[in-house]
């Protein structure tokens, strides 16, 4: 990953101050021959040669630079190429050494300049991941603010998703819509319309999520809301009905809370299907969303639409597999059913 400096001010001063710092105290060690010895046998010094040490000025230059050159040439370029060059960097180095050394009998400092190389090389690598951890975090706090926070963590561990196929799962989908809407948006204020709609979904997305569900998306005065993806869910259909039963209780005294704010009836009609479905990214690199398709979700949507306020509608599907769980009535309006081609429907009895 490539740092850009220029955009990180703080950073590369605190970088700079504790390389300087480092390396002064290499200075020090050098000059007070602790590194001499060692230099000494790696280098392996001619016994009948007397050897110069470097002036104080440039030996000071070549510590500095190479506990500083390292840290710079990787935040800027990258981990690859900044330890490439510093690779090069120490080639030429090294052959100014046995060059200096045996044609010239001068000492040129080894050991402390490659403890300040390696010592900025880990240190940088070490801010690296921290930085990466802490620009996913921050990306990771801001999508999971935006989008769904299972939808949230799922993307973030599945980057390549927007080049995928779409993945065929079984899930159960509810569809929730506020009945009469349209009425209150010509009866009240925008603000007061949006300060019910807070209060309304706030408590409705808590249940959802406690029951293990999805936010797949919030559309005006309704919601579509996914159990089994991307996280998935054995009991997905029972979680749903069970959401569905908590959403219409917390809806009654939400009824009466602004009955007596603003003198006006909300209630909420719920659909159900389970059913399998295509789950994936529609769109493309630049926008997208992430949700599921199929004749399952249009089912759902058609048993919202038919639903009288304040009443659970499941599919065929549904009822089979909780039939036994919770108390169904299939509903006989055949007329209004065939209009949407549902063959069969349940309400949810159990919570009345």
């Amino acid at each position: 990953m490539r740092l850009d400096l220029k955009h990180n001010y703080s950073r590369l001063k605190m970088f700079l101050i504790v390389s300087i710092l480092v390396a002064f105290t290499l200075c020090i060690l050098q000059f007070v021959d602790i590194f001499l010895s060692v230099d000494s046998l790696i280098l392996t010094f001619d016994p009948e040669k007397q050897y110069s040490p470097l002036p104080t000025a440039v030996m000071v230059l070549i510590i500095m630079f190479h506990t500083i050159f390292p840290g710079i040439i990787i935040l800027e370029e990258g981990t690859i190429k900044g330890v490439i060059y510093t690779v090069v960097s120490w080639f030429f180095y090294g052959v100014l050494i046995h060059s200096y050394s045996s044609s010239y009998s001068l000492y040129l400092p080894l050991t402390a300049p490659l403890l300040g190389c390696l010592i900025s090389i880990i240190r940088v690598l070490a801010w690296e991941q921290s930085f990466i951890t802490e620009e996913k975090d921050q990306i990771k706090k801001t999508l999971r603010s935006l989008v769904e926070p299972s939808v949230a963590d799922y993307l973030l561990k599945n980057p390549d998703l927007l080049k995928q196929d779409g993945v065929r799962k079984t899930v159960t989908i509810m569809f929730a819509d506020l009945r009469g809407f349209t009425k209150l948006c010509e009866v009240i204020a925008p603000e007061q319309l949006f300060a019910m709609l807070r209060d309304c979904f706030g408590k409705l997305i808590s249940i959802v999520r406690s029951n293990g569900g999805t936010i797949d998306k919030l559309v005006g005065d309704s919601m579509m809301v996914v159990w089994g993806n991307p996280v998935p869910l054995e009991n997905h259909a029972e979680k749903a009905v069970e959401a569905a039963i908590e959403m219409q209780a917390m809806m009654q005294s939400l009824k009466k809370k602004w009955q007596q704010k603003l003198g006006v009836d909300i209630m909420l009609g719920i659909g159900i299907n389970t059913d399998e479905v295509v789950a994936g990214s529609i769109g493309s690199e630049e926008f997208s969303d992430y949700t599921v398709l199929g004749c399952g979700v249009n089912l759902a949507s058609r048993l919202e639409s038919i639903c009288p306020g304040g009443l659970i509608y499941v599919s065929r599907e549904t009822y089979t597999i909780l039939n036994g769980i919770f108390e169904f009535k299939e509903i006989d309006d055949q007329e209004n059913k065939n209009s949407y081609g549902i063959s069969k429907v349940y309400k949810v009895v159990t919570y009345q």
